[in-house]
């Protein structure tokens, strides 16, 4: 039995898919990692609070998710699994000189490198199995994705590996034949299989078994095997050359769909970009490996050293534009002497001045005097946009439009402020039509809701990668399409294109106290301050009073972007423009760079104020006298999409390497929580210099399983004597992720959340206030 055992594991050890599991280990780290990032996405052991795992698990395409959807991914997935096979057997087969003397060594290798594929497939299909299960899925639309994907995956992979197994076609020959002039010529082509030769002689990796053609155990019996070196030299440059071609076809494709980008059709699901993404990646760590070989790490080193420079020297066209204003002009001064200038008292004055005349306007709507709402909103993606819109329909229809009526101000950041923008414009646009839109209508909250992602990450992978950028035009001047483009186009689509106009289209409607006033607040990555954009001038945000600037010595706390860039056209500044630089999620939708010298880079506004109370307070202070006297109080009503008050985390053993991230991560993690307590703080010291009181409402998306409806008809059941059960209990469910695409489930979710006891709880204590 002993014997028997040994030879066993003898022959597993030294069987081809084994040795070749080994070397990938040992040898092929970088091309492993693109199958371990894939591994811990499907298996939502990464990426879930950014909502990674769902484009995998729950892939939409063309606002849908279905057999297509799946499809797509598919094939996308059968590329990347045959472009890691080549890439593989390009770099790795000439160590098994043993292939040369068998038929079809292609096929051969890539039955027996595919243990790291097959792995990862069937936990792929296992835990889509059991998400779509999740999510209490018919089993007749279980299979109908399951198979799409299958579908897909299988139709690529094949359509692949043909061409490569299948070298005696005519177009191939012909190809081929004309690549192998071409690289003859080429001192350094030759070099390289040269020295591939004879490293298949040198070669010393044992195998006793291989996988056939049929997934059988076959000994190898080398004897029997008729090689020889020219042999194998012959078919590996076959092959090599073979590779190389469906590399080629592969980024090719790449580029001729990247042409139709703006087509909507061609923009496909965001993980089966993701996977392409990977696929170049893949390609490209090939490449270098096989032509640079031991200088692979220093030459790439120099080629990023290189290109640093081109993207510096600006030979690389690498800068996001704000669409609107005029890049071809003198690019504004940004120093400090300038900022100061135009935060003179002549501007301050004169801005309190014409805002007062909307403070004006909007006192006229009321007989007596009314309470002043600042309407506060957070940052956090699609999440926010969709908590945001929701809370708003809900809450302005309970209170029969006194919300937006007794609303002055909105501020916010990122996701939240384009939610109350899109309610802001319906708002409007229901005014100005006479009441013929129904603000409140579903359909709109749907509009918000749907994906945004697709479109940039597409945009990213065949157009922003490459450098590739067409032109659009936007008033009187063109722009680079790039992500950012992407990003805006498919807002607005989903918006049905009501946001798309320049700023200064809400300049009357806000003097007119017709819609409340909204501040963007964006941060200046050059210096931390913020970036005020309003249709109206609003120095006064950026500087003290004009009787305490005298005597405090304090620096400007931002720049009044109308006024600064006002040569630039800033009045002109596409709207969803300005959103978009509010919400410059770090890495995906990209920063933009204001025509300054020197360049004004801007971030999410979120980095200095995610929850918008430090402008409305600032806002507060500057006509406090004002709002004193014409108001009987203001209410800040925050619309937060994460809880404010959440349980303190138990404290366990850490590893090292959490040890190591530990004191950064929790910079990160608590960032919120600092902002809360700073303006918890700002709101406590307003009470000391107001003249009049003030009330903090705040509305929380904390995700719940259970409605506050269904809490009180188990609450019946239970006086009814029918359940015995605890009807109070609230279970906590999965949070939307902080996201461009959010999946049917979580944007129910969030859709329910609004019922929940607290936000109920709020929602009757603001009737009240406004009484």
């Amino acid at each position: 039995m002993m014997n028997i055992l040994r030879k066993f594991i003898n022959g597993l050890v030294y069987s081809f898919p084994v040795q070749l599991f080994i070397l990938n280990i040992k040898k092929n780290q970088l091309l492993l990692i693109f199958w371990l990032l894939l591994m811990v996405i499907v298996t939502e052991q990464f990426g879930s609070a950014v909502g990674l795992p769902s484009l995998f698990l729950e892939p939409e395409y063309l606002d849908k998710v279905n057999f297509w959807s799946f499809f797509i991914v598919g094939i996308t997935l059968g590329i990347f699994t045959l472009s890691y096979q080549i890439t593989s057997y390009i770099l790795d087969s000439q160590k098994f000189n043993f292939l040369g003397g068998l038929p079809r060594p292609f096929t051969k290798f890539l039955i027996n490198n595919s243990t790291i594929p097959f792995l990862f497939t069937g936990i792929y299909l296992i835990h889509l199995i059991q998400y779509q299960l999740a999510q209490r899925m018919s089993n007749e639309e279980l299979w109908v994705r399951f198979g799409g994907l299958v579908t897909g995956f299988v139709i690529s992979a094949s359509g692949i590996y043909i061409y490569s197994a299948s070298t005696n076609k005519d177009f191939f020959k012909l190809f081929a034949s004309q690549l192998n002039k071409s690289l003859s010529r080429t001192r350094m082509v030759r070099v390289n299989v040269l020295e591939r030769f004879y490293e298949t002689k040198r070669s010393k990796f044992k195998v006793d078994y291989y996988l056939n053609n049929f997934f059988v155990p076959t000994r190898l019996d080398k004897e029997k095997i008729n090689f020889s070196y020219r042999r194998h030299e012959r078919v590996f440059n076959q092959n090599f050359r073979n590779g190389v071609i469906i590399q080629f076809i592969i980024l090719t494709l790449v580029f001729v769909v990247g042409a139709f980008r703006d087509h909507q059709f061609f923009q496909i699901p965001a993980g089966a970009s993701l996977v392409l993404l990977f696929t170049i990646a893949i390609m490209v760590i090939g490449a270098l490996s096989y032509w640079l070989r031991g200088w692979t790490v220093t030459i790439t080193f120099c080629l990023l050293m290189v290109l640093n420079f081109l993207m510096k020297e600006g030979i690389l066209l690498t800068d996001y534009e704000a669409y609107g204003l005029n890049y071809n002009t003198t690019k504004a001064p940004y120093n400090l002497r300038r900022i100061k200038n135009l935060s003179n008292d002549r501007n301050y004055s004169q801005d309190v001045n014409i805002t007062k005349i909307a403070l004006e306007n909007w006192r006229k709507k009321f007989s007596k005097k009314p309470k002043m709402i600042f309407l506060c909103t957070s940052g956090g993606g699609l999440r926010a946009s969709v908590w945001t819109m929701r809370t708003l329909q809900i809450v302005d229809s309970t209170l029969n439009g006194r919300l937006m009526e007794h609303t002055m101000l909105m501020s916010g950041a990122s996701g939240g402020l384009i939610g109350a923008s899109y309610f802001r414009e319906l708002y409007l646009r229901d005014k100005l039509s006479g009441g013929n839109i129904d603000v409140y209508d579903p359909k709109y909250l749907d509009n918000i809701a749907k994906d945004n992602l697709n479109a940039l990450m597409f945009s990213l992978v065949v157009n922003d990668l490459f450098f590739v950028k067409g032109k659009f035009k936007f008033g009187n001047y063109q722009y680079h399409k790039d992500r950012g483009y992407a990003f805006e186009q498919q807002l607005n689509k989903n918006t049905n294109n009501i946001l798309d106009k320049p700023l200064c289209d809400y300049k009357e409607p806000e003097l007119l106290a017709q819609i409340p006033m909204m501040i963007l607040a964006p941060t200046i990555m050059n210096d931390g301050r913020k970036l005020f954009i309003s249709p109206l001038n609003v120095s006064y945000m950026t500087v003290p009073s004009i009787y305490q600037r005298r005597f405090l010595n304090q620096k400007a706390k931002g720049i009044e972007f109308l006024r600064f860039f006002d040569k630039q056209g800033s009045n002109n500044l596409r709207f969803l423009t300005a959103l978009r630089m509010s919400a410059s999620f770090p890495y995906i939708t990209p920063n933009v760079k204001l025509p300054s010298n020197p360049a004004m880079e801007i971030i999410d506004a979120g980095l200095s104020d995610n929850f918008g109370v430090d402008n409305a307070v600032r806002f507060l202070y500057v006509f406090k006298d004002w709002i004193a006297e014409n108001t009987s109080g203001v209410i800040f009503v925050s619309i937060r999409d994460t809880q404010k008050d959440k349980p303190i985390e138990t404290s366990l053993e850490q590893s090292f390497f959490q040890r190591l991230t530990t004191p950064l991560g929790s910079v990160l993690y608590n960032w919120e929580y600092s902002q809360d307590i700073h303006n918890d703080n700002l709101v406590e010291f307003a009470r000391s210099w107001f003249n009049g009181s003030i009330n903090r409402i705040e509305f929380q998306y904390v995700p719940i399983s259970k409605s506050l409806k269904e809490i009180k008809e188990k609450e019946a059941q239970v006086k009814k004597g029918r359940r015995k059960a605890n009807p109070f209990k609230i279970i906590i469910t999965e949070r939307a992720p902080l996201s461009l695409r959010l999946t049917q489930k979580q944007k129910e979710n969030i859709k329910r959340t609004i019922w929940e006891l607290r936000n109920q709880s709020s929602l009757r204590r603001l009737q009240y206030l406004l009484r």
